[in-house]
């Protein structure tokens, strides 16, 4: 049992860290203009960037892996 719960903290705490691994760079500042007039070397305005899209069935697939679990979890402090 205790290795069950170890097991599972350890991969929701691997999950949460590997989170932010899939953050996208930002973008390259636009060369300078040849004419350089008032409007010349700003920087465009900061645009957060937008996650990747999450697919509806990945929660569902979620879902019952933990319904999954808490089965085992179950089976196993019958036995």
């Amino acid at each position: 049992m205790r290795k069950i719960i170890i097991g599972l903290f350890l991969m929701t705490f691997g999950v949460i860290l590997s989170t932010g691994l899939f953050a996208q760079p930002s973008p390259h500042p636009p060369a300078p203009p040849e004419n350089k007039g008032t409007n010349g070397n700003q920087p465009p305005p900061y645009q957060q960037p937008s996650p990747g899209p999450v697919e509806p069935g990945t929660g569902i697939l979620l879902i019952l892996a933990a319904a999954y679990g808490m089965k085992k979890v179950r089976d196993a402090k019958r036995t």
